[in-house]
């Protein structure tokens, strides 16, 4: 099957905004009195629900034609699991080990506290796992075990009904709110939500014909649905929640999906550093916490209360992130890959 490159290329921009919202916070933690990173960059949260809509989307992609096949059931859960499991235990071992040396660098915003094997597990808990990133992770492995059920057991020509069956069980009994559990409030998210919008777009991406309109149209869409958002989070004040956040973030999530997938169909490719990025977006994600407070740590030693050192330090830390999120790509994930091919 054919790579969709622009979904390639959206992984890296929801990445690197990643990267920029948790910038922004070291800067203020560590670089002095005086921030230059605007605050609305906690906008970049939204990468989050950009990832949930591709993941969805993606989803659906591979698993065309294959449906009620029970060995394709279990080797999609099995390719989907060695995806997620093995490079996240590397960078949660390495959390480990600070956690056990400096308690006081783990999740400090939760009292330094950590559930060991949730955080392994990837299992719905009170606390954050020790990689903090890790929380989506647990949304990921629900969606794909609940996906990979209807995978196993649905026709393929009732996908869309079951995933509308889905949202519609998630909505009813969110509102209803009867369990106050972390497993309760997994299963029926808001956020999973999005997941699902991302499905039902790729089924109307692979039963329609290409939008026939330029693809840099379609590409300037994509980028006013984006301005929506930040303006939507700018409105809003603050990083939005439940099931304001599905429409402050996620609609427009679903938006940007749609367009930059028909502009490909229309010739058009994002650029190819975005592609790029997005092929080492995973390690980029898990291994940026870990640079950009390295790299925060060692400028709160010599920091000022004035400007120069932070257009000095964010430029090194930003490439410092993608330089070692690559080196991860390149020297720990590609290997682990071929690893759990060979398994399979």
């Amino acid at each position: 099957m054919r790579k969709i490159q622009n979904i390639q290329a959206l992984r890296g921009v929801a990445v690197l905004v990643v990267v920029l919202f948790h910038m922004m916070l070291v800067e203020k933690k560590y670089g002095g009195a005086v921030s230059i990173l605007p605050g609305f960059l906690e906008f970049g949260n939204f990468g989050v629900d950009l990832f949930f809509v591709i993941s969805g989307f993606v989803m659906v992609t591979v698993t065309r034609g294959r449906f009620q096949n029970s060995k394709q059931s279990l080797l999609f859960l099995y390719r989907r699991a060695s995806r997620i499991y093995p490079l996240y235990w590397v960078y949660t071992l390495a959390a480990l080990a600070v956690f056990l040396v400096q308690p006081g660098w783990v999740n400090s915003s939760q009292g330094n506290r950590a559930d060991i094997l949730a955080s392994f597990l990837l299992l719905p808990s009170d606390l954050l796992p020790l990689v903090q990133v890790g929380w989506t992770l647990v949304h990921e492995m629900y969606f794909y075990i609940g996906f990979f059920l209807i995978f196993m057991l649905i026709p393929e020509r009732m996908l869309s009904a079951a995933v509308l069956l889905w949202g519609i069980v998630v909505v009813v009994f969110d509102f209803l709110g009867l369990s106050p559990t972390p497993a309760y409030r997994l299963v029926f998210h808001p956020l999973t939500v999005e997941f699902l919008g991302g499905c039902l777009l790729a089924v109307l991406y692979h039963r329609d014909k290409p939008l026939r309109l330029g693809g840099m149209w379609l590409t300037a869409a994509a980028t006013l649905a984006l301005l929506a958002a930040i303006l939507g989070h700018i409105a809003h004040g603050t990083i939005p929640g439940g099931w304001q956040r599905v429409l402050i973030y996620g609609l427009p999530a679903l938006l940007i999906v749609f367009l930059i997938t028909e502009a490909e169909r229309n010739g058009t490719l994002l650029p190819a550093a975005l592609i790029q990025s997005g092929d080492a977006s995973y390690s980029i994600y898990l291994s940026h916490l870990f640079t950009i407070n390295v790299v925060g740590r060692l400028w709160a030693v010599f920091a000022v209360d004035q400007v120069y050192d932070n257009f000095i330090l964010l430029p090194v830390m930003f490439a410092a992130t993608v330089f070692i999120g690559f080196l991860s790509y390149r020297l720990i994930e590609t290997p682990l890959l071929r690893l759990s091919r060979r398994v399979a």
